[in-house]
């Protein structure tokens, strides 16, 4: 599936503490983001987004205060090595207020885009979900498989789920991640509401503390980029 090329992601959540500065803070950016797009950078995605504005949207990661200033950046490489040289250059983890800001995640199942897609559409939602697994030996292992089976099935049969993939990382045993983007809303809704949604769901339970589950729904902002090759589509060319 389209997630073996993804070796590393790196997870940043940042905290402008006015709108002003938030704005200027996504023009820093997007003005780097032109160089994940060369090849040798061996980016294969950078996401920005922002705190889902419409009415009812779940913000579990977002302080109440901050849900019209916070920004969210996901990049993701062939190689630790890749993601940490990135890091060098982008600074993220110099900017993070706390350090769970910056985090390193590892692509476990699930697809980042689809396989033969040089580039992942558009999005309009991220999704952010954030499991934390029971006490026990294989919980987090048998979490991982509940999950990977759905979301194989997403990628065969719900087009409008661009990236559904599943992350774990070493420094917390008993979490996991899951990474999704969305077309639209009616793709978000249409994909809540399938009985292989709803048997994953219930699958799941054994495994999870459902009292700690975390969701937060983001705005992808415009300069993002999803693929399986370094720099995806790569830099757009001003027409003459």
């Amino acid at each position: 599936m389209g997630v073996e090329a993804h070796k590393a992601a790196s997870l940043t959540l940042l905290h402008p503490n006015s709108t002003q500065t938030k704005e200027k803070l996504l023009h820093t950016l997007l003005s780097k983001a032109s160089f994940f797009r060369v090849a040798e950078a061996e980016c294969l995605g950078c996401t920005y987004f922002t705190p889902a504005t419409r009415k009812g949207a779940m913000l579990g990661m977002v302080p109440a205060s901050e849900k019209d200033t916070m920004v969210g950046v996901i990049q993701t490489f062939p190689s630790r090595q890749a993601a940490s040289e990135a890091d060098q250059y982008f600074k993220l983890s110099d900017v993070a207020v706390n350090p769970g800001d910056h985090t390193t995640w590892y692509p476990s199942a699930g697809f980042m885009a689809r396989d033969k897609q040089r580039e992942s559409p558009k999005a309009k939602i991220v999704m952010l979900a954030k499991f934390v697994c029971k006490d026990g030996q294989g919980m987090r292992e048998k979490l991982v498989d509940v999950l990977g089976k759905f979301c194989d099935w997403v990628e065969e049969n719900e087009l409008g789920t661009l990236t559904y993939c599943v992350m774990t990382r070493p420094d917390a045993p008993n979490e996991v991640l899951m990474v999704e983007r969305y077309k639209d809303l009616p793709s978000i809704g249409v994909h809540g509401k399938t009985k292989e949604f709803k048997a994953m769901f219930k699958a799941t339970g054994p495994f999870i503390q459902g009292k700690k589950t975390v969701l937060s729904e983001w705005e992808e902002q415009e300069g993002s980029f999803v693929s399986n090759t370094p720099g995806g589509a790569g830099v757009q060319k001003a027409k003459l």
